[in-house]
């Protein structure tokens, strides 16, 4: 887990920076949306492999449900506070101009 949050913060700390141009923003951009559904189907062979978490997938499914849906309402009510921080620094920042 500490890795994984080690490459998100990397690549933050990149994209804030603005290391990168744009062609290869566009390029990672493709890469990320790939590898995601990759991901994605590497996760659902998973589970189709196996049977005892087949045999409680309806369980299962309402939980992850409930778990992605309450993921996703963290998620936002996390960024928006970030997204008004940085709102008001750009806002700030074309003032002096």
């Amino acid at each position: 887990m500490q890795e994984i949050m080690i490459a998100i913060v990397a690549g933050i700390l990149l994209g804030w920076f603005n290391v990168f141009g744009y062609k290869i923003k566009l390029t990672l951009s493709k890469l990320s949306t790939a590898c995601l559904f990759l991901m994605l189907i590497c996760l659902g062979a998973k589970i189709g492999c196996d049977d005892r978490l087949l045999a409680q997938i309806e369980i299962l499914g309402w939980q992850s449900l409930v778990l992605g849906g309450m993921t996703i309402i963290g998620s936002m009510l996390a960024l928006y506070p970030v997204t008004v921080f940085f709102r008001s620094r750009e806002e700030g920042g074309e003032a002096h101009k």
